[in-house]
């Protein structure tokens, strides 16, 4: 009858948007290494500019279509059409990196490597398991292992997160700030004010929690309208 049929359309319907976002997801979690592998072979480049970035998932550019639309690839791009100059971009971020894992993994590189810009946004795998005690004491660690200059963003808004998650996401930017402010050096990104201005139902990848190439777009700006406001490169 035509209410069984109207039935069965309606169900190979949802079954389709299933299947669709699984095997958006699968290749969402294909990408880890990938984008790593990426990244490693990036670093080999030469260039006129070292660019260093530290962080986590975002900053490998996890949920981005291609390694170079996340964040990262986009500043390097930015900057690049800045200059008139190559930029080299040494990614040390790490897929579910928490402040502890920068400060046991990356943290110890950053000496090594003469970087003329440095970027991070650390934090948001800390959320997960909120201790604002310990986010401040870890943050103020961070910070502490940070070249003068770097630029550091605070939480983004994660709009698609439940309310708990997102109070705390707003707790642990308020922590950022005022640790900040011990850290005169160091140059401080409105990640959040950033995302909170720009909030798009379509603004993330098929986890709902990763930002898309949409959204990272936002990411890039919050970093390079700090960028360019420290005048650090100016064509000459």
């Amino acid at each position: 009858s035509n209410h069984t049929s109207k039935k069965k359309i309606a169900l190979y319907s949802i079954g389709a948007i299933v299947a669709a976002e699984l095997l958006a997801l699968l290749w969402l979690y294909s990408t880890v290494n990938t984008y790593k592998d990426f990244w490693v072979q990036k670093a080999n480049d030469s260039g006129e500019i070292t660019y260093l970035a530290l962080g986590d998932s975002a900053a490998q550019g996890i949920g981005a279509t291609s390694p170079s639309r996340g964040y990262v690839g986009l500043i390097a791009k930015s900057l690049q059409a800045q200059t008139g100059k190559n930029v080299r971009v040494i990614n040390l971020s790490k897929t579910g990196a928490n402040m502890d894992d920068y400060l046991r993994e990356q943290a110890p590189q950053i000496n090594d490597i003469n970087a003329d810009i440095v970027t991070i946004e650390i934090g948001a795998n800390d959320i997960v398991k909120f201790d604002p005690e310990k986010y401040r004491m870890e943050f103020r660690s961070v910070l502490s292992t940070l070249p003068t200059g770097t630029y550091v963003s605070n939480m983004p808004v994660f709009n698609s997160r439940q309310r708990s998650s997102s109070k705390n996401a707003e707790l642990a930017s308020v922590i950022i700030q005022e640790e900040m402010r011990a850290f005169q050096n160091l140059n401080f990104v409105d990640l959040e004010k950033q995302t909170k201005d720009n909030q798009n139902i379509f603004g993330f990848a098929p986890d709902f929690f990763h930002p898309n190439n949409l959204s990272y777009k936002n990411w890039a700006d919050a970093f390079l309208i700090k960028i360019e406001d420290s005048k650090q490169f100016v064509r000459e």
